[in-house]
């Protein structure tokens, strides 16, 4: 697993120092110009010039669109580059530099929002990924999940329609030296052409519509949202025992309305545990409450099965989400991110192990 992290801390102190120093400089776009420098540095070999090796990352691979930034100015480089040094090193806090350049406009109008990395771990730890597992996530956004599956040997895929999420994604696969081929620009509810998982970790977009048509659940939930969408279409990518954790709005664990899809995902999925997550995790960007659910697919994939009285699920809620109510971060005394998920995590894990979820 990637070593514990300052989610947010040392990434926001890049990122702003980044923006100083292009908008005192430059008119250019700050996400170009840090995805040029961090492609030239990860993908191409050391020892050549900035400027060089941003040539080089446009030329040698076209998949991650790199722009070669040539209204950038020489001394913009080397400073973008000398902030970045810091980041570089951390592939989380590299992830979350790009993830804040993202405009957060277009994110939000589609309900996507930064999955902060400790949940990401938190998620991917309780699912432990083997080695040669295929782990995917149909909504990846600029691969977080991705990122921790191969950190755990995972061979992982991934998909999204965000242009900018996708070349990020793609660069953190070659960071870690895996293809970036496995990262498409695609809808992952439809258009995706994704491989069969062992492991779906996934946020999906909670907010917004997407055509039904195709989906069961359409026939449970009345206009369903494209969360309960990718919910299906999560369950529908893993092989049968497969292992699910999804992030969820907290309505669909409680709300009356979406009794019909409890209903349905119960016959198709045993349900592991539920874990609500403090209304703060998401800040500054939403307050929506949510939960991590934990499931794995039945092995009678051909008609829906009704569930055992023996099963067992376990119900947490953490309380510390390690942000204020301004959604700034709160540091424990040791200058760690001060949230209770490894708390979580020690009371979960035994159970998930005892029911033969890993």
């Amino acid at each position: 697993m990637p070593k514990r992290h300052r989610p947010g801390v040392s990434a926001a102190s890049v990122l702003r120092h980044v923006e100083e120093v292009v908008i005192a400089t430059s008119g250019e776009d700050a996400f170009e110009i840090v995805f040029a420098v961090a492609a030239a540095r990860i993908a191409v070999e050391a020892g050549l010039p900035l400027r060089r090796a941003i040539d080089e990352a446009v030329r040698r691979h076209p998949m991650l669109e790199v722009d070669p930034v040539s209204e950038a100015s020489d001394a913009l480089l080397m400073q973008v580059d000398e902030l970045l040094a810091r980041a570089l090193p951390d592939e989380g806090t590299l992830d979350a530099v790009f993830e804040s350049l993202v405009p957060r406009v277009s994110k939000s109008d589609k309900g996507q929002f930064f999955t902060p990395r400790h949940v990401v771990d938190f998620v991917v730890r309780m699912l432990a990924p083997s080695e040669h597992e295929v782990v995917v996530d149909p909504a990846c956004g600029s691969g977080a999940f991705l990122s921790h599956a191969r950190a755990a040997g995972a061979q992982a895929h991934g998909s999204d329609v965000d242009v900018r999420a996708v070349r990020v994604a793609r660069l953190l696969a070659l960071a870690a030296s895996a293809d970036p081929r496995t990262v498409q620009r695609a809808d992952g509810l439809r258009g995706a052409e994704l491989p069969v998982a062992d492991v779906v970790a996934t946020n999906p977009p909670f907010a917004g519509r997407a055509a039904s048509d195709g989906f069961e659940v359409a026939g449970f939930v009345r206009n369903p949202e494209r969360d309960v969408l990718f919910l299906e279409r999560a369950l529908a990518l893993l092989r049968p025992g497969g292992r699910l954790g999804i992030v969820l709005p907290y309505n669909k664990a409680s709300g009356a309305a979406f009794a019909s899809l409890r209903r349905w995902l119960v016959e198709r999925a045993r349900v592991l545990a539920i874990v609500g997550l403090p209304r703060e995790t998401f800040l500054p960007h939403t307050s929506q409450r949510t939960f991590v659910l934990f499931a794995q697919k039945r092995p009678h994939v051909e008609r829906p099965v009704a569930p055992s009285p023996d099963e067992l699920t376990m119900f947490v809620i953490s309380e510390r989400a390690g942000k204020d109510t301004g959604g700034e971060p709160i540091l424990r005394s040791d200058g760690e991110l001060d949230h209770d998920l490894d708390d979580v995590a020690s009371t979960l894990r035994p159970f998930l192990e005892g029911e033969g979820f890993a």
